[in-house]
């Protein structure tokens, strides 16, 4: 039968590799509390002066809308104190998600005026990339094991960019974080039962059961926001299907002519939840007044295409003008260099190449998700006209488990090659000692 775990893979998980779970919580909250330190230090990095420009206008909007004073009017896109276009922004091209919850908790700390408000985005901003490691952990986790989740934390605790980003008010890292959630609950699917629970992974494919309707929600949920985020992260739908098609896979033909409806009613129901989640949290993106007014709001629809104009070097746009001769390894280079640090770069790369090696070796059910997605992300952001580094964010979570395993499937594969070596040494040593004992005891005779 076909399974998750390949044994012939150094990096599987094996019973003698199992970290004891005391040691996994204390080495987890130890990097944890790294993470957290370079996050939260230096919130107020440049002392009140508002030197990131696409925060300072995040700033200026969220000092200047207002909470609502009952549910209808969030909804009416023309009249709501919360839309920015009412406001003077009639230009917002940005996720509103991340400026309700800056707005909200601004009002709950009482930090609503410009010189405050942005102390607060950055916090949360640092809070949902601090939250991204405990997801690194947890997704490297379900795929490998713990120490390759332990691992793949730890790298991305230390990530350059990740930490840069949690510094400023920007809608980047709540992106990223609903983006890596969605991953998550994908690798769930995917995946089915834990790794290296061979007693269940061995027993017969017709009594699996479909997964969990709750993780076909929980996606839809986490891509709705991720969209509301920002509106880059839609590719990230692809991901369900796929994973889905996964589990499938592991089915018996039987249970694969069983389960298909259901799963495609699960598949219908994810997207509705993403469609409503995306309502409810980039409510002017549609005309309103109501929540059933699902209209697509005109203005909101133009800014988006004159942003993507600007962003896609179709229009004579100053700040554009800079990508104009960027070779197409530049966003490669900056990620490798820059984003991630030279070593973990490498690392990442490495582990990247070795696991498209493990693909066509077909070990590839445990790595086609987490290495396609990666891939094509990458690819996709790579060949942009403005290849900006921070737009490659999504992936620096992945990149740092990719990393991770490579590391432990060296060292299983180094570790194996070592024990072959020692113990062809060893052999022939015993072999000499033979001989010469059956040479002395003829000589003796």
């Amino acid at each position: 039968m076909n399974t998750m775990i390949e044994k012939s893979d150094p990096a599987a998980p094996t019973k003698s590799r199992k970290t004891r779970p005391w040691l996994t919580a204390l080495l987890l909250l130890y990097i944890l509390a790294a993470g957290a330190f370079l996050r939260f230090n230096g919130r107020d990095w440049d002392e009140d002066q508002h030197l990131h420009p696409d925060e300072r206008f995040l700033t200026m909007v969220s000092s200047s809308i207002a909470p609502v004073e009952r549910l209808g009017e969030y909804f009416d896109t023309e009249n709501s104190p919360l839309n920015p276009a009412n406001r003077g922004y009639t230009f917002f091209v940005y996720g509103t998600l991340p400026l309700f919850l800056t707005r909200y908790a601004g009002e709950w700390t009482g930090m609503t005026g410009y010189g405050d408000i942005h102390l607060v985005g950055r916090a949360l901003s640092a809070s949902v990339d601090f939250l991204i490691i405990l997801l690194v952990f947890l997704t490297a986790k379900r795929l490998y094991d713990r120490r390759v989740g332990m691992l793949a934390a730890a790298f991305y605790a230390v990530l350059v960019l990740p930490i840069q980003q949690s510094h400023f008010y920007t809608v980047d890292t709540f992106t990223s974080f609903f983006m890596m959630l969605a991953f998550y609950f994908a690798v769930q699917i995917a995946v089915g039962n834990p790794p290296g629970n061979d007693e269940q992974q061995t027993a017969d494919d017709s009594r699996r059961s479909t997964p969990p309707i709750s993780l076909y929600l929980l996606f839809g949920l986490a891509l709705g926001m991720a969209v509301a985020s920002k509106i880059n992260a839609v590719p990230i739908a692809v991901i369900l299907p796929l994973a889905t098609g996964l589990y499938w896979l592991k089915l018996s033909p039987d249970e694969q002519d069983a389960q298909w409806p259901r799963l495609f009613g699960y598949l219908a129901l994810a997207a509705l939840v993403s469609f409503l989640a995306f309502r409810l949290f980039q409510p002017y993106a549609f005309e309103g007044p109501g929540f059933f007014g699902i209209k697509p709001n005109a203005a909101w629809v133009d800014s988006i295409k004159a942003q993507r104009a600007q962003a896609g070097g179709d229009v004579d746009f100053p700040p554009a003008l800079q990508w104009a001769r960027r070779p197409v390894t530049f966003s490669w280079q900056n990620l490798t260099i820059w984003g991630m640090g030279l070593p973990l770069g490498i690392l990442a790369w490495a582990g990247f190449a070795l696991m498209a090696w493990q693909i066509f070796k077909n070990n590839w059910r445990r790595h086609i998700l987490l290495w396609g997605w990666t891939g094509a992300y990458f690819a996709w952001q790579s060949l942009q006209w403005n290849p900006t580094m921070r737009y490659q964010l999504p992936i620096y979570p992945l990149l740092a488990i990719i990393a991770a395993w490579g590391v432990f499937w060296l060292y299983g594969r180094g570790r194996g090659v070592f024990g072959l070596m020692c113990g062809d040494h060893i052999r022939l040593e015993l072999g000499q000692q033979r001989a010469q004992q059956g040479g002395g005891a003829q000589h003796v005779g």
